[in-house]
Order: C-alpha cells, then sequence, then structure tokens
C-alpha cells in the first residue's frame, strides 16, 4: 500500500513538474538575448529634423597678418574689419547645411614716416576685398561651425609719401588684383539669434606688382587675417 501511495505520488509530481516545464517554456524562449543588431519596435532612431535658420549676417573686426615681404618700414601687423552675409541653401544630413555667401572687408598696414609740414605722413599697403563664397557650415544647439571658401578682386592701394625735401619720390598706387579666399570659424549663439564667433581667414591675392629698390611685390602673395565678431541668425 505504501509503495502505491509512494508511486501515486510520483506521478502527480512528474505531472506538475511537466506542466510548469511547459508553462515556462515561453518565458525561457523570450529571456534569450537578442541578436546582433536587432532593434525593437519604436526604437528606431530618429535623425532631428533641419534647422530652420538659414540665414547669418556678421560684421567683425580683424587683425591683418601680411603674408610676404613689405617694403621698408611697413610693420608686419595691421587692423581690418569686415561683413560676411551668408545662407544655407541645401541640408546634407547629420546637421550640414550647403549655402552661399558674400564677404566684404577693408584690411591695411600703416606707418607713420613722421615728415610733418609736407602733407599726408601715412605710408600703407590697403585691401578693399569683395568675395562671392561656397560655405559648409552647421547649427548644433548653440554652435554654428563654419567653412568658407571663394574668390573675387581687391582694390589694392600703395602710398608713400617719400621725403619731404623730394616730393618726387610720392607713390600712390591704385589697383585691381585677383583674390582668393578661405576661411573657417565658430559661433556661439548668446540670444534672441545673436551669436558671437572666432574665426580666420586667408586672402591670397594675385599680382605682379613691384615698387622699390630692390623690388618688393607689394600686393602679393596675400594677407592672414584672424578675427572676432558679432552676428545675427535668422
Amino acid at each position: 500500500m505504501v509503495a502505491g501511495v509512494c508511486v501515486r505520488g510520483l506521478a502527480v509530481v512528474a505531472v506538475l513538474v511537466a506542466g510548469l516545464a511547459a508553462a515556462a517554456r515561453p518565458a525561457w524562449a523570450q529571456a534569450e538575448p537578442a541578436p546582433p543588431g536587432y532593434v525593437p519596435p519604436g526604437g528606431e532612431p530618429v535623425e532631428a529634423p533641419p534647422s530652420p535658420i538659414k540665414w547669418h549676417i556678421a560684421v567683425d573686426g580683424r587683425l591683418a597678418v601680411p603674408m610676404g615681404t613689405l617694403p621698408p618700414k611697413l610693420p608686419g601687423l595691421g587692423w581690418g574689419a569686415g561683413v560676411q552675409i551668408t545662407r544655407a541653401i541645401v541640408d546634407l544630413g547629420r546637421g550640414l547645411r550647403f549655402g552661399l555667401g558674400v564677404d566684404f572687408a577693408y584690411l591695411r598696414v600703416q606707418h607713420d614716416r613722421g615728415t610733418p609740414g609736407y602733407g599726408d605722413h601715412l605710408q600703407f599697403v590697403g585691401h578693399t576685398t569683395f568675395a562671392g563664397l561656397v560655405v559648409l557650415d552647421g547649427i548644433y544647439g548653440r554652435l554654428r561651425p563654419w567653412l568658407a571658401a571663394g574668390g573675387g578682386f581687391s582694390v589694392a592701394q600703395y602710398r608713400d609719401p617719400g621725403v619731404q625735401a623730394d616730393p618726387a619720390t610720392n607713390i600712390d598706387l591704385v589697383t585691381v588684383v585677383g583674390l582668393i579666399q578661405l576661411a573657417l570659424g565658430l559661433d556661439i549663439a548668446i540670444k534672441w539669434g545673436v551669436d558671437v564667433g572666432v574665426g580666420a581667414q586667408v586672402d591670397l591675392t594675385i599680382s605682379n606688382r613691384e615698387v622699390g629698390a630692390p623690388p618688393v611685390r607689394v600686393f602679393a602673395p596675400g594677407i592672414f587675417s584672424p578675427r572676432l565678431g558679432v552676428g545675427f541668425r535668422f
């Protein structure tokens, strides 16, 4: 009799174990690790929509660092200012945009020859530049990194008042030279669409005009310009 009870007890245990195993099998299947690359429904990454900000207008102050040999007495550092206007046209994805723009600037390196009593005392090289640009930029929160390249022309001027005793030594040259422009920078938004930015620019000028003895190419090869500016994006 005891043996019969044991047999029936074992049979009941076996049935319960089999039932529990069958019930647990789906849970075990769901607990298996997901295959590589599996994305659950609704978990696909969604790319942020393109920024509605398209235009950027900036004004800046610049240092002018000549990249070549200048006539005697002129220093190796000058000053300048500029305006840049750009517009994003095509969204390239991942926040990048392609656009067009223009840049206007005046750059000058000068020296006061100190010739009192005789007209203008300033010796200088000046460039008034105009360039059309292609622009790559992006809007990433408050940050707007950008890269620009283009070409145009510069109205270049060199003036040397010479010496007081000999007006014939005066030099005043004005000419138009070719221009290749490369620039990059980073703008940081503050508030109400206003940003501040830092950047650097290279203006490569194309000219063979020479002055002095020994002769110096007074308008080439160009000017390097670190700059600091304020802009407005909309």
